[in-house]
């Protein structure tokens, strides 16, 4: 970036082979050239955007992109991904990848047009919110076609949980990539391709994809999904103790009930929407002030909702367009304003809470009405984003923000550095395993505890019947194939709900092979997902991380009362050992070399 020197290069034969694409090769070319001691901020420090072999052709669900970078978070391999159209746009152009290294001096966008790339000032754009960002894009370019995958004012603050947001509301939110962007003055990657990606064997790949949407269509998740999206977990999800209640303390609230998919759906017309080649079409856009947005999905329905006793419907949908203007991850803001208010309403922070428009009890005047305080917490929101005040402090994570104000350590609800997402480990021993050993932290997607309601099922890896959630060795085994399984999956392209919803992996690789010329079995593939998963968990013990991280904060030790987590605490004394022999890891957690 300092010298804004562009280069093309193509991708060396054997790590596509050995990786598979995308994600997977990112990975292995961030741990070959990034020092494991660099600080995120560094002009060493590459930030890789890339898509994998799906991308862009007839395979469904293939319009994922996926962001690399060591965090500023965690310290650790950061990694994000989203979905829409700007993956597909990539692909067009003739890349796979885009590797950012360096650091501009001022602010700069990436036009990237059908094989052919240059640097471009953005000094006008910096400071400007996502929307305004995008349209101005594509008034000084003069083309409407263009995707944009930029950065909000929190990623230009450094906001350690900054979100890369694309066409307004898909976010790469998770790990503060977006500040790792900010710090290279990149503004904004903007692409335009006309092109179409190579498949080796068409007729081929027809078959596989047809297979794939015949399950699809057979799936009970997937026909769900279709209806009501990511939403219904706030109302099916309650029952099992999942949902996230008042800073992780409860698994009982009412509330909930006014914010689910239910309660939007009597609120109004729903029109759906899909991301590139998706046959489901899980997003929706809703009726806001005159006009039509995106609905909130459940992670801000339960992060900024339920975790923080929100349930007023529409706070939460112009709370969404606020941060996605902005640029945050909503799971970790709303983790951090939940310690903030725990802590306030604790009296544990030294400060006029009044200042922020919280008002007194009225039954207790030396007490404020904390939980649920609309209109101090959307303060807190551009506090954070603009690092003001307390705002400062709060934008550099929960685990940061205990130490700077030192607070106890059950207010650090993190994994890894990386605060827990909107599923509750006590509610099962799947997710908390989970959780407790990926690689960039505390992670949800890969929802291993699907598998307790009979969605995830692999028959190719024995995973043929319902795994009990509190279940222990049956729990460690499924947690190995299922993260194992979704690494090779994403390096291939794929949205990680396509994967839900099947289950067989053959199909899959059946459209892998026909577009790459490659001959990968089941067990290739799954070998290729393990090694990815392995070179990531041995560049973060490269680090400093040692087995002791492998779990999350003390909080989730201690049983909840009442509701559907059943009293449980994650076993992970006795969950981790079994993990480390199965994954061929020595006792300390190091993967063989």
């Amino acid at each position: 970036m300092e010298t804004r020197n562009i280069t093309s290069e193509e991708v060396p034969t054997e790590l596509e082979e050995k990786y598979l694409g995308g994600a997977g090769v990112a990975a292995a070319i961030f741990t070959r050239e990034v020092p494991a001691n660099v600080d995120p901020y560094d002009s060493k420090n590459l930030l890789i955007f890339s898509v994998g072999p799906f991308c862009g052709t007839s395979v469904p669900f293939c319009g994922r992109h996926f962001v690399m970078a060591k965090s500023p978070l965690t310290k650790i391999i950061g990694e994000a991904s989203a979905g829409g159209f700007f993956g597909n746009e990539l692909k067009c152009t003739g890349y796979d990848h885009i590797i950012v290294k360096g650091k501009s001096k001022k602010p700069v966008y990436l036009w990237i047009k059908d094989g052919t790339a240059e640097i471009r000032d953005a000094s006008d754009l910096w400071g400007k919110g996502i929307h305004y960002t995008e349209t101005e894009l594509k008034n000084i370019i003069g083309d409407d076609k263009i995707k944009t995958s930029s950065i909000g004012p929190a990623g230009e603050d450094l906001v350690k949980y900054a979100a890369i947001i694309n066409e307004s509301d898909h976010a790469a939110g998770r790990c503060g990539l977006g500040a790792v962007m900010g710090s290279k003055k990149l503004k904004s990657i903007v692409v335009r391709g006309t092109g179409k990606p190579s498949v080796h064997n068409k007729d081929a790949l027809k078959v596989a994809v047809k297979k794939i949407r015949e399950i699809v269509k057979e799936s009970p998740l997937a026909n769900v999904m279709r209806e009501s999206g990511t939403l219904i977990h706030m109302d099916n999800f309650i029952s099992i103790g999942d949902i996230p209640i008042k800073n992780y303390t409860m698994s009982r609230w009412p509330g909930t009930k006014k914010i689910g998919f239910y309660a939007l759906q009597t609120r109004g017309e729903i029109k759906h929407h899909s991301c590139f080649n998706c046959p489901i079409a899980c997003r929706a856009n809703i009726e806001y002030e005159g006009k039509w947005v995106a609905w909130p999905e459940y992670e801000m329905l339960a992060m900024m909702g339920s975790n923080l006793f929100v349930d007023d419907l529409n706070a939460l949908i112009k709370w969404n367009l606020l941060v996605n203007d902005l640029g945050i991850d909503i799971i970790s803001l709303g983790g951090n304003i939940a310690c903030f208010l725990e802590a306030a309403e604790r009296k544990l922070l030294n400060m006029d809470l009044s200042e922020l428009g919280f008002k007194q009890d009225p039954e207790k005047s030396d007490n404020y009405q904390i939980w649920g305080a609309i209109e101090p917490i959307e303060k807190l929101i551009k506090m954070i984003t603009y690092r003001e005040g307390i705002g400062n402090d709060l934008a550099e994570g929960v685990k940061n923000f205990c130490l700077i104000r030192n607070l106890p350590q059950d207010l650090s609800t993190v994994g890894k550095g990386l605060e827990i997402p909107a599923h509750e480990p006590r509610s099962s021993n799947l997710t908390a395993l989970d959780y407790a050993t990926t690689c960039r932290g505390a992670y949800h997607c890969y929802e291993p505890m699907q598998l307790s309601s009979g969605m995830t099922l692999k028959k190719e890896l024995g995973l043929t019947e319902l795994v009990d959630r509190f279940s222990k060795e049956e729990a460690v085994d499924a947690v190995i194939k299922i993260q194992d399984s979704s690494e090779a999956y994403s390096a291939c392209g794929g949205c990680i709900f396509g994967f839900w919803y099947t289950q067989e992996i053959t199909p899959w690789i059946n459209a892998l092979n026909a577009i790459t010329g490659r001959s990968y079995s089941v067990d290739t593939w799954m070998k290729a997902g393990e090694q990815i998963f392995n070179i990531k968990r041995s560049y973060n013990m490269d680090c400093g991380i040692t087995k002791a991280a492998d779990t999350f904060g003390s909080r989730f030790f201690t049983p909840i009362p009442k509701g559907g987590t059943k009293k449980n605490i994650p076993p992970l004394d006795e969950l981790l050992p079994k993990y480390y022999e199965l994954r061929g890891w020595d006792q300390e957690g190091r993967p063989p070399s």
